[in-house]
């Protein structure tokens, strides 16, 4: 072990033997992207499923990417309905990990003969690969399920203010432009908060950057 992290076998049955290990006890609760490669994707499932109906693992998220490592689509990973209920999809690129009670992690990079893998133990690295698998879960969409936009869930009165918010002014005079009422403000300023999942005005801010909710004057709905 180096500063948190261990080598291990990166091939499929050796990996999740790894993942067995951290899961000895009962109860934990399992973060994972699937692999891209299909059958690979199905194996972790399976093995995942298995944990969970040992109670081995009492919450299971999965996530899987839409395109494969060569470019096309990724089919669903397992008929299983239990497997495929706790999966959701997303186009944004995230390793692939799995994390365990947020205090662990396995993760797989590479291809081929070029892959590795490393347990990790640092909690740095796995409060991130945490943060990074939650705010892309937060967005994915259910298997066969339309894809979540936070945008539609903001009422048109918070939408306004989000933008008002991103001006810097104060909450009086970023009421006085829109008409309302500091109280109104704030409470819509609140439901932003809640909807984009995140702490501070700040977050929120760089969150809806990123989800494209400011250009071109929004979202059309």
């Amino acid at each position: 072990m180096n500063g948190g992290f261990t080598g291990i076998d990166p091939e499929g049955p050796a990996f999740l033997a790894s993942l067995g290990g951290l899961v000895a006890g009962s109860g934990a609760a399992v973060d994972a992207v699937l692999p891209g490669r299909p059958a690979e994707a199905r194996q972790m499932c399976e093995a995942l499923l298995r944990l969970l109906r040992s109670d081995r693992i009492a919450e299971l998220r999965l996530l899987r990417t839409t395109a494969s490592p060569a470019g096309g689509t990724v089919r669903d990973p397992a008929p299983d309905p239990d497997c495929a209920a706790r999966i959701r999809v997303t186009d944004t690129a995230i390793p692939e990990v799995i994390i365990v009670n947020g205090r662990a992690a396995l993760v797989r990079c590479g291809v081929a003969a070029g892959r590795r893998a490393s347990l990790v133990h640092a909690p740095d690295v796995v409060r991130t690969l945490q943060a990074l698998f939650s705010g892309v879960w937060r967005t994915a969409a259910p298997v066969g399920g339309p894809r979540r936009d936070p945008a539609f869930e903001l009422s048109e009165g918070a939408y306004r203010v989000l933008r008002q918010m991103c001006t810097g002014d104060t909450d009086t005079a970023a009421a006085r432009e829109l008409s309302i009422s500091v109280r109104t403000y704030r409470r819509h300023a609140a439901e932003i908060l809640r909807v984009l999942g995140v702490t501070s005005r700040f977050q929120a801010g760089v969150r809806a950057m990123e989800l494209g909710l400011l250009r071109n004057g929004g979202p059309v709905r």
